[in-house]
């Protein structure tokens, strides 16, 4: 198979790291670069050798010779661009979410399945070291049964700055962006299905009208009680990813794993990137024939919870309290 010319759509923080995830793989290659504004496209199609910078998707879409597309556009955007792309017959990789709400990413995922597209969703927390050990240390027995999984992830943003320090032209979201990373992996880990969902949502900020906090309560099949806790409003940032087990006390942090207080995993001097593998993954699932690891229906299970969550507030207290600008 010749190479699978790729379109890729945003020029941020994100896009950088799969232009070169690209670049280091064989058989592939970023043919066209499609922005929102002229000249950061053209400059970031110059950086990776594109052959076209556009910032017309229909333009990039009506090209035959492009096979793929990765979307690492603002989040609110993820599901028109996806759906365009698999109707203009291109498989799609796309950023997390896949949508802004559960019914956009179910509309996908039966799109992909009628149009025999592969689409990976970019869980990357899936594909980089800590998180497979993590995955298949449990998987093993060696923490037996797990009582409680906690997630939190706390920090302050108050400025519309991305982790990159760019400046945004859009607004993020606390619960179907960042809570998506977090409520996906405790599924993914602890690998059974939800029995119920309950939450709290902070109301739309005056300062970028969204929600800051937010706080869920899982109870999965197997009794397990997972807590995830996420804010845009802590002044002191900080992170917690732990499981509390049969036979002990699992934890990450940052690039080590931690049993009963003793190492037992630490990310080598010169990892293979969580995206480079992700990518990797995609590309070899298109030529494969098969389906990708995260594909849209997995990424279905991590917006069911969070879709719970947001509609509960909105039946609570309203849709003035709550409602956000999009409805996939």
């Amino acid at each position: 198979m010749e190479d699978i010319q790729c379109a890729l759509i945003g020029y941020g923080g994100i896009a950088e790291f799969h232009a070169e995830a690209v670049a280091n793989l064989e058989g592939a290659r970023i043919r066209t670069i499609v922005g929102r504004r002229d000249e950061p496209t053209r400059a970031f199609a110059d950086k990776h050798a594109a052959d076209v910078a556009t910032t017309d998707l229909d333009t990039a879409l009506a090209d035959d010779a492009i096979d793929a597309v990765i979307v690492t556009s603002p989040s609110e955007l993820h599901y028109d661009q996806t759906s365009r792309s698999l109707e203009a017959g291109k498989h799609v990789l796309v950023e997390i979410p896949i949508a802004m709400s559960h019914k956009g990413a179910r509309t996908l995922a039966g799109e992909a399945r009628k149009l025999g597209k592969k689409v990976l969703v970019a869980h990357t927390r899936r594909f980089d070291d800590v998180g497979r050990f993590t995955k298949e240390f449990i998987e093993s027995g060696k923490t037996g049964a797990i009582y409680q999984h906690h997630a939190m992830s706390c920090w302050y943003r108050h400025e519309n700055v991305g982790w990159t320090g760019y400046q945004r032209s859009w607004t993020d979201d606390v619960l179907f962006h960042h809570g998506c990373h977090s409520v996906d992996f405790s599924l993914w880990t602890i690998g059974h299905d939800i029995r119920r969902v309950a939450g709290e949502l902070a109301p739309l900020h005056e300062l970028n009208g969204t929600s800051m906090d937010f706080s869920m309560l899982i109870r999965y099949a197997n009794d397990t009680i997972a807590t995830v806790s996420l804010s845009y409003n802590a002044h002191q940032p900080f992170r917690a990813n732990r499981y509390t087990c049969e036979n002990g006390s699992l934890e990450l942090d940052g690039k080590v794993v931690r049993f009963n207080g003793d190492v037992v995993f630490e990310t080598p001097d010169n990892p293979e990137g969580g995206v480079l593998v992700q990518d990797r993954e995609f590309l070899d699932a298109i030529r494969e024939k098969r389906e990708p690891s995260c594909n849209a229906d997995d990424a279905l299970r991590a917006l069911r919870p969070l879709q719970q969550v947001y509609d509960q507030m909105v039946t609570a207290e309203g849709e003035q309290r709550y409602k956000r600008p999009w409805d996939l």
